[in-house]
Formats: C-alpha cells, structure tokens, sequence
C-alpha cells in the first residue's frame, strides 16, 4: 500500500516550521528550512512494515495550498496523513479538506496541536482521524488498517467520529522506550539539498537523538509531547545515523533537535569520541540549559565539530525561574562561566528569552535584559510566552478563554497579565532586541558579518506579522 505523508505549506506572512516547540510549531526565519524529519521517522517505520511511502513538503518546492493540494492528490496514496501546527492549523485542515474530497481516502492529521485539541480538528469533515502523541507506531498500525480493509476503531493513540457525531477518543498510546529499535529516518525520500539554516553554506539536516525532558517548564511543548522522562538513544545508534547522513546523502551540517542534548554528559562525551573515531567531518549545533555544560564538555564538542548552542535562558529573575522555567538558570555566576567558555573554545551561543509570564512585571524583564547583556551571547531570541494547549501554563490562563492558534506564533502576545498588555509585552520584546543589539560594541561586531545581519534584520521585520 502507498501512504503519502505531507508537510503542509506556510502560510503566506511567514514559514512555520511545525516541528519547533515539541511539534506546536513556530514562525522563524525566512531563511530557515528544516526538514520534516518526523515525517521522515515515520516513513522509515512504514517502509519497514512494507509499504510504499512518499513525503510531499510543500515549503521545500514552494507550493501554495491549491498547488499542493493538485500535487498530494497526485501522488496517488491510499492513506494520507499531514502534520500541522498551532499558528498554520486552520490552512492545514483546508487542506485536509481539499485533499480528502478529492482523493477519496482515509485522510490523518498529526501534531501537539491537534493531539490536545483533537475534538476541535472534526468540524467541516476535514480528516478521519487525529493521531495523538508519538506517531509512528499509531501511523503504521492504521495503514495496515487501511491495507486490509479494516476500521480504524480501536487504534490506540487516535481520536475519530462516529456518523452520529460523537467523537471518540481511543486509550493513550506509550511512548516508546526502545528508540534505538526505530529505523534510521527516511531521508532517501527528502530533497535533502533543500534544507538550509541562516548563515550555513550547503544542506542542514536536523537529528533526534532523544526524547523527554525532566525539567518541566509550565509553558514547554517538548515535554507535553515527548514526557519528562528522559529517553535517548545509544551513541552507537547515533553514530550510525550521522554516518549515513554524511557519507550516504553528502550532508555536513547537523541540527540536534533534542530539547536539553546535553541531559547525559557521558553519553554526549561519547557520541563526540565516535565522531572523531570515524573522521566526520561534520559542523552541528544544538540545544540544551546551562546547567548541565561546564568547560571539559564544551571543549570535547567543539573539537567534535560542534559550532553553535542555543541556551534556554528564559527569565533573569529567580521568582520566574522557579515557578516556570524549571529552576534551570538560577546561578547566574556560573551561566556566565559557560558563555564564556564556550566562546573560548569557539562556540557561538544563542540565548533563548521570553517576556509576558503571569506574574512578570516591567521590572522582572528587565532583569532578563540585564541578565543577557552579562552573557554576551552571539545571538539572541526574545518571544512572547505562549500558553500552548495542555500546558500547565495554559491550564493555569485558559479557563473560560479561548485562544485564536492563529496567533501562536512564538513572538505575538495572545494576551496581557495583570502587569503589562499584549500590546506592552511586545514592545517590551522590541525593547529588548533594540537594547541587545544597539550597543556601540554589539554594533561593531555584528557589521563584520553582513550577511548575518541581514538574516537578522529579515526575522526581526517577519517577527510580530499577524495572519491576515
């Protein structure tokens, strides 16, 4: 059997890359495209089961929604399964639509949006099912569904409606805890020359080595969608996936896509000593919190080829830190021991800040803008916080409220607090920007790298665009 699975197109003010913020999805920069690599862990499982698989990603041949449609119709699969995320969702079900009219069969949506509000995702007769969760196994048991000609009720890990009407939600799907039994990811099925990262010459992939983090952040999607307990792969089983991205597709450039990479030092030690075994010549970057870096294991990366890390900061104030951002920054002495080593063993850093939590007053981010000026990151990304659904965040602001997704963006405030307005928030994070980067050294530094001001410039102009 074919199942074609798609990476739907962005909306037309900004690219979404759905698999940012635990597959909540984010607006980004122009000049970034990552690829669907969770489509891709999905194609490998389906192809292991025997079926023929197809990725259709629209933002990697600049489709819009009718041309995409005319395109994943074509493809001619008898099961169809499309991701989403919370900003793009209503284009994404008109596409699901769309398709599912004219292809005439089983159609699926995925996605933490549509995992923690499927009910809302059946109106209109969009799609047959919502998968919930991790969603590879889900997947391949429906298409063997599909292939035998079997209903789709009692698929673990998916939500449905009956022809009265009644949505019905299946038991949860477990997680799955022997990753290193997945198979490598598809990307024979990727135009892998498409995918790019601001400032990188040649191809960017993106690897998951883990899943789950521990530390619990009320407004993460990471650990909504993967759990907080740490599940990881083998460095053995990672080697094998580097090797093959590298001396298979000719990819050089790597993105770790973990939520804190760093959570196991011995295991990142010894994914660094396998690289350097096999002579990989590989440039990567990744993501992870100050507290678990000190001096051996930056300079152990960086000697792997490691060239850039992104660095949850979120909050210079302790209050917030504590009550939000799972406590993960609270010695700022030794935060600022970490910037600086990294930039000794030639590591650019990114600071990753947010403004507009519940209790935040103008003051408190204040602090975080004092806090960022002392770590002299390379770069630096202020967005508003966003309470995305089944959050504890969202659960703490939602009650009687609803929220437009169309505006989860990561940079438009969905509301104010008691203390500062939506409008206030973000004009708090301009502030932010303009105070970070308008210093007369800052200034100096950044026009020894036009090309990457302009990408800067580009994402600060596309930051606060609202969907039409």
């Amino acid at each position: 059997m074919k199942v074609v699975l798609v990476n739907p197109p962005s909306p037309p003010e900004y690219r979404v890359s759905r698999g940012l913020m635990g597959g909540f999805g984010m607006a980004v920069n122009p000049g970034l495209l990552y690829p669907p690599i969770e489509l891709a862990h999905v194609a490998s499982v389906l192809e292991a089961d025997g079926h023929e698989v197809a990725i259709h990603d629209s933002d990697a041949v600049g489709l819009d929604l009718a041309a995409a449609r005319e395109a994943i119709v074509g493809l001619g699969g008898n099961l169809i399964c499309l991701d989403s995320s919370s900003t793009s969702l209503g284009r994404d079900l008109e596409l699901a639509r769309g398709v599912r009219a004219e292809a005439q069969v089983p159609v699926a949506i995925l996605g933490s949006q549509v995992t923690f509000t499927p009910g809302e995702v059946f109106a209109n007769d969009s799609v047959d099912v919502v998968v919930r969760g991790e969603p590879e196994l889900t997947v391949r048991e429906l298409a063997r569904r599909v292939a035998a000609g079997e209903s789709l009720e009692g698929v673990a890990g998916t939500s449905w409606r009956r022809g009265d009407g009644e949505v019905v939600h299946e038991v949860e799907r477990e997680k799955i805890r022997a990753l290193d039994e997945l198979p490598l990811p598809a990307r024979h099925l990727l135009d892998n020359a498409a995918y790019r990262f601001p400032g990188i010459d040649g191809p960017v992939t993106t690897v998951k080595s883990s899943r789950g983090c521990p530390l619990d952040c009320s407004f993460c999607g990471y650990t909504l969608a993967q759990g907080l307990r740490f599940r990881f792969r083998s460095p053995e089983h990672v080697l094998t996936e580097l090797c093959d991205l590298h001396r298979t597709h000719g990819i050089s450039h790597v993105v770790f896509r973990d939520p804190i990479f760093t959570t196991r030092k011995d295991r990142v030690h010894a994914i660094c000593d396998g690289i350097l075994a096999e002579g990989l010549e590989l440039e990567w970057q990744c993501e992870t919190a100050v507290k678990v870096l000190d001096r051996p294991l930056l300079e152990k990366m960086a000697s792997a080829g490691c060239r850039h890390i992104s660095l949850g900061v979120e909050s210079g104030n302790e209050t917030i830190q504590r009550a939000h951002c799972g406590a993960k920054l609270l010695d700022h002495d030794h935060a600022e021991e970490v910037f600086r080593a990294a930039r000794a063993v030639g590591i650019e850093t990114r600071a990753f800040c947010m403004i507009g939590f519940p209790e935040e007053t103008p003051a408190m981010a204040e602090e975080t803008m004092d806090l960022v000026e002392r770590l002299d990151p390379d770069q630096v990304q202020f967005c508003a916080v966003t309470a995305y659904p089944g959050t504890p965040l969202y659960e703490m602001l939602s009650g009687e409220r609803d929220f437009d997704y169309a505006t989860m963006t990561g940079f438009v405030a969905l509301e104010g607090n008691e203390h500062m307005s939506a409008a206030e928030i973000e004009a708090k994070i301009r502030e932010a920007y303009r105070r970070f980067y308008l210093r007369p050294r800052r200034i100096a530094s950044e026009l020894r790298h036009p090309l990457r001001l302009a990408s800067k410039m580009s994402r600060y102009l596309t930051l606060f665009r609202r969907r039409a």
